[in-house]
C-alpha cells in the first residue's frame, strides 16, 4: 500500500510542485499517471522511491516511511524506478553486467543470477548486445536495458517514468507485456505516460495538474472527457492476445492521404538541396572487436526549405544519421555536401546531453553569443526563444536547467538551438515526453520555422508528429535506406511500416 497524506514538496527557491497531495494505491494496482509537464509526476516518483524527502505531509510504502533512514534501504529494494533518461542508471561497461549489477546488490545466488540475466536478454531483445558497452546503444536500446535492469530485480512496486518515449512499436509492446506480467504477479505499477492508448490499459488513471489531482478513476471515463493525453498517431485501442498480454495496434488514426492533407505547406520540388549524403557510412568502435556498423552507403538529398522525417526501429541508425547531418559526427567514409554556408543546429534525443550552465539564460545565450549577438539584442533573442517554446521568460530565465521537468528540459533544449536561428535544424525525437500542449507548441513553431524558409530534418516514433510536419520521409532499416520519398508515398510503400500493421 502506498499512501500520501497532504504530501508537499518544493525544490530550493521555488513554489511547491506538489501541494497537499492525497492518494492511496492498494497493492497490485496498475495506475496510469498523467498531467502537464511540470505538474509533479516525476517528483512524486522520486519521493516514492526515497530519492527525495517531502517538505511536508506524510508518505508511506507498505507502512514504511522514506523519511526514516532505518527503513529507506528497504523501500529502495521494494520500489523499482525506470527513469525518463535511461543514461542516469548506467553504471557498468557491458549490457550483461548492467543487468547483473542490481542482483549482486540483492545477494542473488550466482546460478539464479545467470538464469535471470539470460531471460532478460531474450525478453527485451538484447541478446546480441550482451558484451556491448551500454553507452554505445541507441536511445531506444538504452531504454529497454534500463527497464530490464529494474524488472530483473522483481520489485513489489514498479514505477515507469515515460518508459516508451524513445521506443518503437514492437519494443513498446514488449514493455507493456512485461508490465502486465508484473501486475499479474502482484506488483503495484505506476506508469507515467502522455499517451491515451497506454493509459487505457491501466486499472486506474490519475491526472495531476498544478493544483493537485484533477481526475482519478476509470481510464476510459477520464479519457472521454479530458484533452490532456496524446494519441501518437495511433488508434485508441489496445487488445489482449492469447497469452493475456496487451498489444497496442499500430494503425495510423487515418489514411495517409488524410494525415498529409492536414498540412498547410506543400513541398517545393524546385528548392535547391541543403544537405547531401554521398555514400556515407559510419561504424562505432572502428577497428576494434566491438566494431558495429550503424550506417552503410547512405545516399540522400535533403531539400532546402522543406521537412524530412527519419523513421525506423530503435537501433536502425536514425540518431547517427542526424548527428552526421548536423556536423556533430563525422562519417567513417563518404562525404556530406552543404549548399552554401548554412548554420546547422541540433537538439539531441536526451536534453541533458546538450544543456549546461547555472541558468537557462546562460545556456540559451551561449550559442548566439558565440555568433556575435551582443547585450540587449542577446536578451531579446533569449526571451524570444523561451517564448517560442512556451516557457515564460520572466519565470524561466533564471531557472536551473537541471531542475526542470523532463518536458520543460526538452523545450528548453529546443530554445537553445532556435536562438541561433539556424538554416538547417536537426531534431532527434523533438516531442518525446511532451504533454499535449507542449507538443502542439513545438509543432506550431516548427511550422512557422518552415514557412520562413528553414530546413528541418527530424526523427520520431510518433506518426501524428510526422504527419503534421514532414514533406518527405526516410525509413532506415539496420543502417540502410529502406524507403525514401514523399511522406504520402513512403507511408503507403514502406515494408517496415506495413509490418507494424500486421
Amino acid at each position: 500500500m502506498i499512501t500520501a497524506k497532504n504530501l508537499t514538496f518544493s525544490y530550493p527557491g521555488q513554489s511547491p510542485i506538489l501541494k497537499n497531495l492525497n492518494i492511496s494505491l492498494p497493492d497490485g494496482t496498475y495506475v496510469a499517471l498523467t498531467g502537464p509537464n511540470g505538474s509533479g509526476k516525476t517528483t512524486l516518483a522520486l519521493l516514492i522511491k526515497g530519492l527525495l524527502t517531502p517538505s511536508a505531509g506524510t508518505l508511506s510504502i507498505d507502512g514504511l516511511s522514506p523519511v526514516d533512514e532505518s527503513t529507506r534501504f528497504e523501500i529502495m529494494k521494494r520500489v523499482g524506478l525506470v527513469f525518463q533518461n535511461p543514461e542516469n542508471t548506467i553504471v557498468t561497461t557491458t549490457v550483461e553486467t548492467e543487468l547483473a549489477f542490481g542482483l549482486e546488490n540483492l545477494g542473488v545466488p550466482i546460478e539464479e543470477m545467470k538464469e535471470r540475466v539470460d531471460e532478460a536478454l531474450e525478453r527485451f531483445n538484447l541478446e546480441e548486445y550482451r558484451h556491448t558497452n551500454p553507452t554505445n546503444l541507441s536511445g531506444g536500446e538504452k531504454q529497454r536495458l534500463a527497464l530490464a535492469s529494474v524488472m530483473i530485480m522483481k520489485p513489489s512496486c514498479l514505477i515507469l517514468d515515460e518508459p516508451t518515449a524513445l521506443l518503437d512499436i514492437p519494443s513498446r509492446n514488449v514493455l507493456l507485456a512485461s508490465v502486465k506480467e508484473a501486475v499479474s504477479e502482484g506488483a503495484t505499477v505506476i506508469h507515467i505516460t502522455q499517451f491515451s492508448f497506454e493509459a487505457i490499459l491501466a486499472d486506474r488513471l490519475i491526472v495531476l495538474d498544478y493544483s493537485g489531482v484533477r481526475h482519478d478513476g476509470a481510464p476510459d471515463e477520464i479519457i472521454a472527457v479530458t484533452s490532456d493525453l496524446r494519441t501518437g498517431g495511433m488508434e485508441l485501442i489496445s487488445s489482449i492476445n492469447d497469452k493475456n498480454e496487451p498489444v497496442v495496434t499500430a494503425h495510423q488514426t487515418a489514411e495517409p492521404s488524410v494525415i498529409v492533407k492536414e498540412k498547410e505547406k506543400t513541398p517545393k520540388p524546385d528548392e535547391p538541396a541543403a544537405v547531401i549524403f554521398e555514400d556515407v557510412s559510419f561504424s562505432y568502435n572502428k577497428g576494434t572487436p566491438f566494431e558495429k556498423c550503424a550506417l552503410e552507403n547512405i545516399r540522400l538529398t535533403f531539400s532546402g526549405a522543406s521537412s524530412t522525417v527519419i523513421l525506423g526501429s530503435s537501433g536502425s541508425g536514425k540518431t547517427t544519421l542526424l548527428e552526421i547531418a548536423a556536423g556533430v559526427t563525422k562519417p567513417t567514409s563518404g562525404r556530406i555536401s552543404l549548399n552554401g554556408g548554412h548554420v546547422r543546429a541540433m537538439a539531441f534525443q536526451l536534453p541533458e546531453d546538450q544543456m549546461f550552465g547555472d541558468t537557462l539564460e546562460s545556456y540559451i545565450g551561449f550559442g548566439p553569443g558565440n555568433l556575435g549577438v551582443k547585450d540587449r539584442e542577446l536578451d531579446e533573442v533569449i526571451s524570444e526563444a523561451l517564448s517560442t517554446v512556451g516557457l515564460e521568460p520572466d519565470k524561466y530565465r533564471s531557472r536551473d536547467p537541471y531542475n526542470l521537468s523532463g518536458g520543460e528540459k526538452r523545450r528548453a533544449a529546443l530554445a537553445g538551438v532556435l536562438a541561433m536561428k539556424p538554416d538547417v535544424l536537426v531534431l532527434d525525437e523533438p516531442t518525446a515526453g511532451l504533454d499535449r500542449i507542449g507538443m502542439d507548441t513545438v509543432i506550431t513553431f516548427l511550422k512557422k520555422y518552415l514557412e520562413d524558409g528553414g530546413t528541418l530534418i527530424f526523427s520520431t516514433h510518433d506518426f501524428e508528429v510526422a504527419g503534421c510536419l514532414a514533406d518527405y520521409a526516410v525509413v532506415l532499416d539496420d543502417g540502410y535506406v529502406e524507403t525514401d520519398g514523399m511522406l504520402f508515398e513512403v507511408l503507403k510503400n514502406s515494408p517496415w511500416l506495413r509490418s507494424l500493421n500486421d
